[in-house]
């Protein structure tokens, strides 16, 4: 309870000191409700922008990924104050640097005057940031099962917390190397990043017809509009027809449907 107060302070602190601030840089609306306003749009709105980033941006070095994502997200929060509290470029810049420092400043003087652990609590916000990342972005892709997703990232975490206890029960022992100490920079970070994806298990997803030709060679399932269902191989388009393998009666069958009979397609991965 006196840690959420602490917090709830420290909020207030920066943002009467960020109004002054932007009092002093000339802004039209200053205003400690606006400063909080544009505080709360700029932080969302770089969040959502990290996570478009996250989902269109692929194939590219984590330190350009990085630089990328905290230039935009700082663009995005910094357009909030200008637009908010009506003020220059330069200004709007000057006063989201000074609200991001002071926030960190006075949260972290909260922090630790009420006995708790910085490790703890950025590990918590981080852990946070991620599983709403991670459900942000299966909502975006068409997956809207909260609950699985919810399931799925509890596991991993759960995994994460354990393998960090056992390193903690290791730090004794004297230090091996393994052969992942001798593989380049690079490398190891795309093992890293493969290792704390988050698992989603295969099922059937809906996509839209215009990108039937990404499913070619996978499983699909069709629905008819006259509500029939229709489960194969998507082996081929022909014009307007996708040519769809099954087995029936322990043989091969290939039947055309026409995209105009097509209701629903999904594809299963």
């Amino acid at each position: 309870m006196y840690l959420i107060l602490s917090l709830l302070l420290a909020v207030g602190i920066s943002v009467f000191a960020v109004s002054k601030i932007a009092e002093m840089l000339h802004a039209k609306k200053p205003g400690m409700e606006r400063i909080f306003l544009a505080s709360l749009i700029g932080g969302v709105a770089a969040f959502l922008t990290l996570v478009a980033l996250s989902a269109l941006v692929k194939n590219v070095d984590p330190m350009i990924m990085m630089i990328l994502s905290i230039l935009a997200m700082f663009i995005v929060s910094t357009l909030a104050f200008k637009s908010i509290n009506q003020m220059s470029w330069s200004g709007a810049i000057t006063t989201n640097i000074a609200n991001i420092a002071l926030v960190l400043m006075t949260i972290t003087a909260a922090v630790v005057l009420n006995g708790e652990s910085i490790d703890k609590v950025i590990k918590s916000v981080q852990n946070t940031f991620n599983a709403n990342t991670v459900i942000v972005e299966n909502i975006a892709e068409g997956n809207t099962d909260i609950a699985a997703i919810t399931d799925e990232i509890n596991s991993q975490t759960e995994l994460m917390e354990s393998d960090e206890e056992v390193a903690l029960e290791d730090e004794d022992y004297e230090p091996t190397f393994k052969e992942v100490d001798l593989l380049p920079a690079g490398t190891v970070k795309e093992l890293e990043a493969k290792k704390n994806k988050v698992y989603k298990a295969p099922k059937f997803r809906v996509i839209s017809l215009n990108n039937a030709r990404s499913a070619v060679g996978k499983n699909i399932r069709i629905k008819n509009t006259n509500g029939t269902s229709i489960t194969g191989a998507l082996k081929n388009i022909s014009a307007n027809d996708l040519i769809i393998e099954q087995r029936i009666n322990g043989g091969l069958a290939t039947t055309p449907i026409s995209f105009a009979k097509i209701e629903k397609l999904e594809v299963y991965r």
